[in-house]
């Protein structure tokens, strides 16, 4: 959900008492319409977010690092060209609405000083990043908008900028507790009233302010809130974050956070990783599910080529019974009552006829249709297994999948799909840039000890037989698709560490809505990989199992960013 004035202006404190006159040493655009700048200010480094999607637009200060795509697009090389070096030297927010104008001080390629505006406009749909000259020209913006799209306020480089149309709105900053009493006083909806007539108050921001404040502590609110703002993350009933206030509101489960950005991290940690993967990795997807149906399919085949022992009996019992007898059966009959010796006692059957061949014939039939049936039968024996491995693998790839959180973890996996055969090379494909392997996830046991874990085959084959020494605990989910987990530091672990690493082992499964999952747990020197065998399958020896219960809660305090 998209950040309102109110949050927008508490950020812009955070980000103004940070990084003015700071300098912009590296730009990224990390998807179609989000900018992460990295600014030198008060002698370390901080990462400025600037997003214009239309259900998460938002900018604040951001401790999370991104990855950049392969290729930089054209708006992104632009301010690169632009802007690098630049320095930042004002943040305005007129009247508290949704739009933030940074200042630049940057220089033009002949070394002259340039100034430039980088307009971020926070309003839903129509949210856009736009870089202004001097002039008040635009130089672009992430999101162009023609004259077709929008024939009031276009948005192309060369067009004069102009901002969004002005609303009949005060700025609550300026206005006193009486005139909040009397923008509320005898509305039907008073909280719809403080919205429709102050900047910045979204409807869910006005409840809170209403049951917090009272219209006649407003005033006073709107005075505190340009020193300070008491960022919290809004709960819902699962517990599970859904909105950012710049204050403590009444009446409502929350959780501080130390500013309006680690709030805005928190909330969109999960969401974001969920969105990419599920954009980036969509035809991935789709190959592993396309590829699982097909083996599942295959394994009902089988299943029913193994169960159909009954039916080659009988084919083979009719044939033989019919060539003992050819010398006695009549050619056209429909059937043949003949005797089976076979049973105890014998007994007289009558065998299915083909009247249009002779009794030879049907006889050879019967025999074709067992030796069909046996061979079915044999070869799905032989084949059941290797299918029920690859569904497996299958299984793993998508339990991988929901890992990646980067292009180069994304670009392994589907680089494995590729080599397996699963999915096809384009030969046409322009030449990507090749990106650094990815890194495990890493750990810390309350004990202290040091935990990886794997989030994709690549991983897991570098994790176990490059990363880990022989005598390091090597974990995995028992008999379940899941992560190579290894415990840093050799010998026998500490009990909390164990149950610690087996819980992360369990998490990052496909058992990980389940409990009392069991966990395998050996030295590494007993995991080998059989020879021909598919990434990130291994066979091992002496292990001892555990079990827990996959906790987020657990995760979360366990975790801790990968080194540099």
């Amino acid at each position: 959900m998209s950040m309102d004035g109110l949050c927008l202006y508490a950020s812009m404190r955070e980000i103004e008492r940070a990084l003015s006159g700071g300098r912009i040493d590296k730009i990224q655009q990390t998807e179609k319409d989000e900018l992460m700048l990295t600014v030198r200010g008060a002698g370390a480094n901080y990462r400025l977010l600037l997003n214009a999607s239309a259900s998460d637009a938002r900018v604040h200060l951001s401790e999370n690092k991104k990855q950049s795509p392969a290729e930089a697009p054209m708006f992104c090389m632009l301010l690169r060209k632009r802007v690098t070096g630049g320095r930042l030297i004002s943040f305005k927010q007129a009247d508290m609405d949704r739009v933030l104008a940074i200042g630049i001080e940057a220089s033009s390629e002949l070394g002259d000083p340039a100034r430039f505006t980088l307009c971020c406009e926070i309003m839903g749909k129509h949210s856009n990043i736009i870089l202004v000259d001097e002039s008040g020209t635009v130089v672009d913006a992430i999101k162009r908008v023609s004259p077709a799209m929008s024939g009031a306020r276009p948005m192309l480089p060369g067009l004069q900028y102009s901002l969004p149309p002005a609303q009949e709105k005060r700025d609550p900053r300026a206005a006193s507790s009486e005139d909040f009493l009397n923008a509320v006083s005898g509305a039907q909806n008073p909280a719809k009233a403080l919205s429709q007539k102050f900047f910045g108050i979204s409807m869910k921001t006005a409840e809170a302010l209403l049951e917090s404040f009272g219209a006649e502590g407003l005033g006073r609110f709107f005075d505190e809130i340009s020193h300070k703002a008491e960022a919290c993350l809004l709960l819902g009933e699962d517990g599970a974050p859904y909105d950012v206030l710049p204050f403590k509101p009444a009446g409502e489960a929350f959780a501080p956070m130390e500013s309006v950005g680690a709030a805005y991290d928190a909330l969109y940690e999960q969401r974001e990783r969920t969105e990419w993967v599920r954009r980036h990795g969509t035809s991935a997807r789709k190959v592993i599910l396309n590829n699982i149906e097909r083996c599942q399919k295959k394994l009902e085949l089988y299943a029913d080529a193994l169960n159909a022992g009954e039916s080659i009996e009988k084919n083979r019992l009719f044939g033989e019974l019919l060539t003992a007898n050819l010398h006695r059966l009549a050619p056209g009959a429909d059937f043949a009552g003949v005797l089976d010796y076979y049973s105890d006692p014998p007994a007289q059957i009558r065998i299915p006829m083909d009247p249009q061949i002779t009794p030879g014939e049907n006889a050879q039939r019967y025999y074709r249709k067992y030796r069909k049936l046996k061979a079915a039968r044999d070869m799905a024996s032989m084949q059941r297994g290797q299918t029920l491995a690859e569904l497996d693998y299958l299984e793993g790839q998508l339990e991988n999948l929901a890992n990646c959180t980067a292009e180069n973890e994304l670009e392994e996996l589907i680089e494995e799909l590729r080599s397996e055969g699963y999915v096809k090379k384009d030969r046409g494909e322009r030449r990507k840039r090749k990106l650094p392997p990815s890194r495990p996830m890493r750990f810390t046991s309350s004990d202290g000890a040091e935990i990886l874990v794997g989030k994709n085959n690549a991983q897991n084959d570098a994790l176990t037989f490059k990363t880990a020494l022989p005598n390091e605990i090597w974990l995995h989910a028992k008999n379940i698709p899941g992560s190579h987990v290894v415990i840093r530091g050799g010998g026998e672990p500490r009990e909390a560490t164990l149950r610690e690493a087996a819980a992360l082992a369990a998490y990052y499964s496909r058992a990980r809505g389940s409990q009392n999952v069991p966990v395998d747990y050996t030295p590494r020197k007993y995991v080998k990989k059989p020879g021909g065998a598919k990434p990130g399958m291994v066979i091992y020896t002496t292990n001892r199992t555990v079990y827990a219960t996959p906790d987020e809660t657990l995760i979360k305090r366990l975790a801790r960013e990968p080194r540099a």
